[in-house]
């Protein structure tokens, strides 16, 4: 043994260096031990395993990434509407493409919708249901911060959004319905809390975090809200002048606007009065003729939403020439119509207001059943009802219908007669057939 190999303590060092030298070559698996993984290998097995047992998922990283940049865009549009509008577009365009899992899509959508776009949309309905016109362009700047030529881009983006919440709480998988043990609830919550209060636990105030969170949306009350944007952005595009909100829709359905759209308030969507249906077919066809062939299919959309089918449309047509006297044309529409017991009813009401304007015009007095009947059943038919009265002296229109209120029971009362499907619905034409007879000597069914 050489001298240089044993230390000051008279231990021997030279057998411990050539280890320490020759320890590579020793060990028999070193050629695997030492060999580096090559670019683009997958992790190995084992890794895998651990990362599905605890829960880690590979898109989590570009989901929130993507969650984040959707809400930057948001931020930005929001300080600076008029310079930054082209953000709101993108994100719009972003969250169906990026974001697969539809509550973390539906949640951030929801977020962005109560924070930064639901305000101004309500902003702008306000404003043009308290003028019935397009806002100014000044009047836009102040109230909602941005040019009044990009107000119909804007709804156009409302649309996308509410739209995006339709379809994520459509493709919301059910829930999973499983009994799970006491004891085992008991210690996963246990430890869940004691993982929150330790120091080493992740934040829990991630923004995807927050948007899984978010509680589903009620779909009618944002198909609700679709269709107003629809309405609003397809009055400005014409420049009818407009109450939206008064006109188009009832008192329930505008309690329903602009409530959290996690709420259930009642909303009647197309089971609206007939009133409210003849002012909403009445903007459609206002918006028909103005408007381009693109407005146009808007307006046929809008249309299907509203139910407001061919049929519903020539019975419109069919009872305001009821009312306005032109039996002659309404009963030509109403033969092409499908005859169901909701026709009967609305007939039924023209009809009683029409012994109503009778009984004035012969100055005779109903007993008060009768009277109570017929004012309950016309309700303000009593006040729409009219005789015809033509454009000119030269009007064939004057010699085909009814010129007296006597031949305007009667007329009515034969063309509504076969309108009703059900024994039920048939009821007020037989008992209004009686009471014609009875105080007039006007019949059109032969008891």
């Amino acid at each position: 043994m050489r001298k240089r190999d044993v230390n000051l303590f008279g231990r021997n060092t030279g057998k411990r260096r050539w280890k320490r030298e020759n320890k590579r070559h020793l060990h028999p698996f070193s050629r695997w031990k030492k060999k580096k993984k090559k670019k683009g290998q997958g992790q190995p097995e084992k890794q895998q395993q651990r990362n599905k047992r605890e829960g880690h998922n590979p898109n989590e990283r570009t989901h929130n990434t993507d969650v984040d940049v959707c809400w930057e865009l948001m931020s930005r549009w929001f300080r600076e509407k008029d310079q930054n509008f082209s953000h709101i577009g993108e994100c719009t365009s972003l969250l169906p493409q990026s974001l697969v899992d539809p509550r973390l899509r539906h949640g951030i959508t929801r977020l962005i919708w109560d924070n930064f776009v639901g305000s101004a949309f309500q902003s702008i309905v306000q404003m043009i249901e308290k003028t019935g016109r397009r806002p100014k362009d000044k009047e836009s700047r102040k109230e909602i911060g941005m040019s009044e030529m990009r107000l119909e881009e804007f709804l156009v983006e409302c649309e996308k959004f509410l739209e995006i919440l339709m379809v994520s709480v459509r493709d919301m998988p059910a829930p999973i319905d499983f009994q799970q043990d006491l004891l085992v609830e008991m210690a996963y919550s246990s430890f869940a809390s004691h993982l929150h209060q330790s120091k080493s636990a992740p934040r829990q105030d991630q923004l995807s975090t927050l948007a899984a969170r978010q509680p589903l949306v009620n779909f009618h009350l944002v198909l609700h809200h679709q269709h107003l944007a629809l309405a609003v952005r397809l009055q400005l595009i014409t420049g009818i002048r407009f109450h939206p909100l008064r006109n188009l829709f009832c008192v329930t359905g505008n309690r329903a606007f602009f409530a959290p759209l996690d709420s259930h308030p009642l909303i009647p969507l197309d089971r609206v009065d007939d009133s409210i249906l003849e002012k909403r077919h009445a903007f459609l066809v206002k918006v028909a003729e103005q408007g381009s062939m693109e407005e146009r299919k808007l307006a046929r959309n809008l249309e299907t939403e509203w139910k407001l089918t061919v049929n519903e449309i020539s019975f419109m047509q069919a009872l305001a020439s009821f009312r306005h006297g032109n039996d002659h044309q309404g009963s030509l529409e109403l033969a092409s119509c499908v005859r169901d017991d909701r026709s009967a009813v609305a007939l039924a009401r023209v009809l009683a207001g029409r012994l109503i304007q009778l009984a004035n015009e012969a100055n005779k007095r109903y007993s008060t059943a009768h009277s109570q009947y017929l004012c309950g059943l016309a309700g303000e038919e009593a006040a729409r009802v009219e005789l015809y009265e033509g454009c000119s002296e030269d009007d064939p229109l004057i010699q085909s219908n009814p010129k007296t209120w006597k031949e305007a029971v009667t007329s009515l009362g034969r063309a509504g007669n076969s309108v009703p499907q059900s024994a039920q619905a048939a009821i007020p034409f037989v008992r209004m057939n009686d009471i014609a007879k009875l105080y007039f000597g006007a019949q059109w069914v032969n008891n």
